[in-house]
Parts: structure tokens; sequence; C-alpha cells
């Protein structure tokens, strides 16, 4: 027959002893792993990118490259002048339009002043001067053409210079110059150049 022990469930017993050197070990020993392995991928992955960066100087370096790099930049450098070249004719065109003193306008105004018995035979303008060549019947309707075309804008002076009788004919030739106001034509170019 066995004894009963009443006490034993309150006696402590030894079966597992919890050893926190063993964890401290086993804690120690997997961080070593981790950072090993950590290492190790990043060596790993320094020598992929020194694969890669080899690869992309002898692709740099190949004469073939830079003869192609070289052309390429001359191009792009020829590109930027030309682009600058025609910035510039742009910018002359507009101002040429701006300013152009013969238009169909003027033309028009200038044939209105005309009186009926006047006769245009040459017009020719250069810069801001207008000679206009013609015959009229008499010298009144010489006169009165240079001044209705006094009125006209940005006339700054009309100045007949010759008139002649031409007594065979009946008739009057002369030459009308015309002075306009000060259009710039030539824009400045800007110092930065």
């Amino acid at each position: 027959m066995s004894d009963l022990n009443f006490f034993e469930p309150y006696i402590e017993k030894r079966e597992f002893k919890f050893n926190r050197m063993v964890l401290l070990y086993t804690l120690f020993a997997l961080c070593i792993a981790g950072i090993a392995a950590k290492g190790a991928y990043n060596q790993f992955h320094i020598f992929m990118l020194q694969g890669q960066v080899d690869g992309k100087r002898e692709v740099a370096e190949d004469p073939k490259t830079v003869n192609k790099y070289n052309e390429i930049k001359e191009l792009e450098n020829e590109m930027s002048i030309f682009k600058e070249e025609v910035d510039k004719i742009v910018k002359l065109d507009k101002n040429i339009a701006k300013n152009d003193i013969v238009s169909e306008d003027l033309v028009s105004e200038i044939k209105s002043k005309m009186p009926a018995d006047l006769f245009m035979t040459n017009f020719s303008v250069s810069g801001r001067e207008m000679q206009i060549s013609g015959v009229a019947k008499d010298s009144y309707s010489i006169a009165e053409f240079s001044k209705s075309l006094k009125l006209i804008k940005d006339v700054e002076s009309v100045f007949v210079s010759n008139i002649n009788n031409n007594k065979e004919e009946g008739n009057y030739s002369f030459v009308l110059n015309t002075t306009f106001k000060e259009v710039n034509i030539d824009e400045q170019e800007t110092p930065n150049q």
C-alpha cells in the first residue's frame, strides 16, 4: 500500500529549470548571425553595384561612345545657336512689321489725298524718306497734294523739291519728298551677349 501525502501539491517540483545564461547566449548568437547575414547581403549588393558601375564605365569610356557624345553635344550647341538666331529673326520680323512705314493703309491714304488732275509716276521709300514723282495739270494741284500729305499721321515734313513746267504737253512734273517721324527700325541689341 502507498502512503498518502497531503502536502504533495505544495511541495515544489524541480523538473524544468529556466536558465537565463542559455537564453542570453542564444540571443547573442542570433544577433551575431543577423549581423553577419546583413554584412554578407551588403557585400553581395556592393559587388553587384560595382559590376554595374564597371559596365557603365566601360561603355562611357568607349571611344565610339565618347565620339557620339561629342557629336551630340556639338549638335546641341548648334541647335542652341540656331534657336537664338531664329528668335532674333522672329523678333526682328515683329519689329519690322510693327514699324513698317509703307503699308496698304498709307498707300490708300496717299491715293485719297491726290487731286483729280494729279498722277504719280514714281513712288519710292528708303528708311524714313519717301519720294513721290508725278505729273499735274497745274501747280495748284501739286500744292494742294503737298498740303494734304502733311495731314497724314506720322508725316514729319513734306517738301516739293522740283517742279518743271512742260509747256509742250501743258502739264507740270514734280518731285515731292516726305519725311516720316522717327521710327526705330533696328532694335538695339542687349549688351549681355
